[in-house]
């Protein structure tokens, strides 16, 4: 993640959307989701996994943008709305989905970036940092912090938090995309673990709590050096 967030942008105005994806790539984040539709961000939201969302409030001519940030509010999703609609009818109705922040079209770089940094100040305290995770039908919400380990598991990832494991449907890579490089190591082509959750080092493995987690030749040397060892 190298400090950045995956950024869903929903704006119905294409030349909009793509400049608010550059400016958000210039500020370091990753912007794999852009809709123009309710009904695209409907099937992202479900679907994939992502940190934080810009939405405009008026998509196709009504408030959609609003009763998408319904949707992601009950996902535990954070987001800030981007939109031309001042009005304290609107806003009143806005503020009901608690956003992150509420930046009024036009806008220039600096009021992106203020918005972005006022809404994900939460999600930058490790504590707090979150990752989306679709587990069969449920997307659910997982702290960063607790996730200890994680398993490769043909075309799934098994990922343990807390005394919890969901399962997955993506690879090991493209999980450890979601997370912060500096806390999670892969030690062997199956594995990866949270280093802060371990407790031993041994000449071919790591213990998280209980559980052994081999070490494979070819990644023990970088572990060693990322544990400091």
């Amino acid at each position: 993640m190298d400090g950045g967030f995956r950024i869903l942008v929903v704006e119905d105005e294409a030349i909009i959307a793509e400049m608010i994806k550059i400016m958000l790539q210039e500020m370091g984040h990753n912007v794999p989701f852009v809709c123009h539709t309710q009904d695209q961000a409907e099937k992202i939201i479900d679907e994939e996994q992502f940190d934080f969302a810009v939405l405009d409030i008026n998509l196709e001519g009504g408030m959609e943008g609003i009763e998408l940030a319904h949707v992601l509010k009950s996902k535990g999703i954070p987001f800030m709305f981007l939109t031309s609609y001042s009005d304290r009818s609107t806003l009143e109705e806005a503020k009901q989905t608690l956003p992150g922040a509420y930046v009024l079209k036009p806008f220039t770089e600096q009021d992106l970036y203020t918005g972005i940094e006022m809404s994900l100040m939460h999600l930058k305290n490790e504590g707090e940092a979150t990752v989306n995770v679709k587990d069969g039908h449920r997307s659910i919400i997982l702290k960063v912090a607790d996730i200890s380990l994680i398993r490769a598991d043909n075309i799934y990832v098994e990922i343990h938090s807390g005394n919890k494991k969901h399962l997955s449907r993506q690879s090991l890579s493209t999980f450890l995309e979601l997370l912060p490089q500096d806390k999670f190591i892969r030690v062997h082509r199956s594995y990866a673990v949270n280093k802060d959750h371990v407790t031993s080092v041994g000449k071919n493995s790591v213990e998280i709590g209980k559980t052994l987690v081999p070490i494979s030749r070819s990644f023990r040397e970088q572990v060693l050096k990322t544990l400091g060892l």
